[in-house]
């Protein structure tokens, strides 16, 4: 075998040809491997057939034969690697291993062959067994060793139908509006291969990061690592898996349908991941099963037979706070002018029970505009900066509906925050507040017509005993002296049976009155009466001249003159029958309302409450229902009516609840 030393003329070539130029048969260098010469020929032949990669190395390591396979799998020509030093064939960490197995051939031993990488141009790294060994002393060609380098196969590319049905899925899942994830698993694990446009935009990740990772890793938090895994798992053993799964986003964690379907098998099989978003399904889910509880709540609340009224709006104030989300919940009783606070939670110093307010600095007069009830998500927002109420106030977000009772304003049932509301109001919530609000109108009408009709019952009842027991003594007197009238013909019997006809029609004409002012009273029956002047008109009719009036600064009021004029005037003649012809009355101002006091011997504590009551009397010649035809206006009114100790000790009698109309 000759030589193969770069300057020795290669076999089956003309010394004395240049090597740079070609002859008629005479092979091109860059297009195929030069053979190597030997009588026979059977060498070159040898080692051009081989499938693995053969190559040969002069003294001086230097690269001056390769076969096709060879240039194949590196990616350049014969000419190319000619010369090439093994750093430039073989990976770094295997550049002594290659020494060490070139010197042992050329000392002529046997080296073992030794696991090393070819360096591809442009391609991945190439694992290989390397085998050396010595040319025979024949070829002529001293120092040089002949190296086989053994690759493993590439694997087998795709079955073309298999490959076409990835590329269609891929084409597809590109275009689709929900995140799609191309993976592999390996080693359990499930590796991305590929997304679409939608992945790399909810996540917040570019394509070229994503590739490589590990999906799980990359898009599930540490809770959720475990079952990532496991759906992994169950996608490899069954072929595909859905499961609703929590997933971190670029805007984080969201709820999905994890759709996995392998479109291959075998050791790294390959499939497709979609993530569709049902977020806001779970929320609508969660948003309803909440709405059903809060319902559950007020149907069990309002049907608790055991409870009170009271009791009840506190709870229904509590449960919409909850469901709701909002920090205060009132009910208020709205007058022409004022707004009281009947039942409250929350600590909002200013919504509290008992608190009251000009309507005027209230939210509540704009619910009263409202056909419905007013929500209002953001106040600032919405141009409530300069209103009394907001500056009164300072709520952010209000809703409130009105309370109506027999079709006239009551007041309103509200929940508020000091701060705006992030997402306005939705129409169950509204509803939630409307439901609350029409119960609360429904147990007041009913409770307005339950405590008229106890009104009329005992007014019954004291008709009843009255006409049966009062009525009866003076027609009893009238018809005894009548009847002497007639047996005896002495007219001086005639004077007692004036005086019994006049008490009966004393009697009948406050079973008149009493009947007349328990008609209750709506607000189109009032008027503003000035207290002052109608204390004034109502004092003239009282015959002691001894007796004094004072009065303080008297409010203008809302009132049924008729009625509160006889309310003045029973009061008036309570005070002169039971202080004495020189009692001194006063008449003042309460901060919703007004007192009549006397300076007389009072009235027990323990009596105070029986003077009310229809029939009661002190004085034998009364009829006893002076007092109880104050409480029945005071009533019809709304007005609410308690007896205490005048400044003089005498009777102090106490009107409030009334609506104060301005001077």
């Amino acid at each position: 075998m000759p030589t193969h030393n770069p300057q020795a003329a290669r076999p089956h070539e003309d010394p004395s040809v240049p090597s740079s130029g070609g002859s008629a048969g005479v092979e091109d260098p860059e297009e195929t491997a030069a053979p190597m010469h030997t009588p026979a020929g059977f060498a070159d032949a040898v080692l051009a057939a081989l499938p693995d990669p053969v190559f040969v190395l002069d003294e001086n390591n230097a690269l001056v034969w390769s076969n096709e396979p060879l240039q194949s799998v590196l990616g350049d020509s014969a000419r190319a690697l000619r010369g090439r030093q093994p750093p430039a064939l073989f990976a770094d960490s295997d550049t002594a291993v290659v020494r060490e197995a070139f010197t042992a051939a050329r000392a002529g031993g046997t080296p073992a062959p030794a696991e090393v990488t070819l360096l591809p141009r442009g391609d991945a790294p190439r694992p290989c067994t390397l085998t050396v060994r010595p040319l025979p002393a024949d070829a002529d060609a001293p120092g040089h060793v002949v190296g086989i380098a053994r690759t493993a196969p590439r694997p087998a590319p795709p079955d073309a139908s298999l490959r076409r049905e990835r590329d269609r899925l891929a084409a597809l899942y590109s275009g689709l509006p929900s995140p799609v994830v191309h993976y592999r698993v390996q080693d359990g694990d499930a590796i991305a291969e590929g997304v679409n446009a939608a992945f790399a935009d909810i996540f917040g990740v570019s394509r070229d990061d994503v590739v490589g990772r590990n999906l799980d890793t990359l898009i599930a938090s540490d809770e959720q690592h475990t079952q990532a895994e496991a759906l992994t798992r169950k996608a490899v053993e069954t072929g595909s898996v859905q499961a609703e799964v929590v997933r971190t986003t670029k805007d984080g964690p969201r709820h999905f349908q994890l759709d996995s379907v392998l479109f291959s098998s075998g050791e790294t099989p390959e499939g497709f991941a979609i993530y569709t978003d049902v977020t806001e399904q779970k929320e609508r889910e969660q948003t309803l099963r909440k709405e059903q509880d809060a319902l559950r709540s007020m149907y069990r609340i309002t049907a608790d037979q055991t409870a009170s009224f009271e009791d009840k709006v506190q709870r229904l104030i509590d449960l919409g706070r909850e469901y709701l989300s909002l920090p205060y919940g009132f009910v208020t009783e709205i007058s022409e002018h004022t707004q009281r606070i009947l039942w409250a939670s929350g600590e909002h110093v200013l919504l509290q029970p008992g608190a009251s307010c000009p309507l005027s600095e209230s939210y509540c007069r704009k619910t009263m505009q409202e056909e419905s009830l007013l929500a209002i998500q953001d106040a600032a927002a919405a141009g409530w900066t300069g209103d009394p109420a907001y500056e009164t106030f300072d709520l952010g977000t209000y809703i409130g509906s009105q309370i109506l009772v027999d079709g006239d304003l009551y007041g309103t049932f509200c929940f508020a925050a000091s701060e705006p509301r992030a997402t306005s109001f939705t129409e169950r919530e509204r509803t939630f507040v409307e439901l609350m609000t029409r119960w609360a109108s429904y147990e007041l009408e009913h409770r307005r017509a339950t405590d008229q009709l106890e009104r009329q019952n005992e007014r019954l009842d004291n008709f009843a005993g009255l006409v049966a027991h009062d009525l009866r003594n003076p027609l009893n007197v009238a018809k005894g002296r009548l009847e002497l009238v007639e047996d005896t013909e002495d007219l001086s019997h005639l004077p007692s049976i004036d005086r019994a006809l006049t008490r009966m029609d004393e009697i009948i004409e406050d079973l008149l009155a009493i009947t007349w002012a328990g008609q209750s009273l709506g607000e189109a029956d009032l008027e503003p009466c000035d207290l002052a002047a109608l204390v004034a008109s109502c004092w003239e009719q009282v015959d002691t001249p001894q007796a004094r009036l004072v009065v303080d600064t008297a409010p203008c009021i809302y009132a049924d003159e008729t009625r509160l004029q006889r309310l003045l005037e029973n009061l008036f003649r309570n005070a002169t029958e039971h202080a004495g012809d020189d009692v001194t009355l006063r008449v003042g101002p309460l901060d919703d309302g007004f007192f009549v006091e006397d300076d007389g011997p009072g009235i027990p504590p323990e009596q105070r409450e029986k003077v009310l009551k229809a029939g009661y009397s002190s004085n034998e010649e009364g009829t006893g229902l002076g007092l109880s035809i104050v409480k029945t206006i005071a009533d019809a009114h709304g007005w609410s009516l308690s007896l205490a100790e005048g400044r003089e000790g005498g009777a102090r009698f106490e009107v409030t609840g009334v609506d104060l109309a301005a001077d």
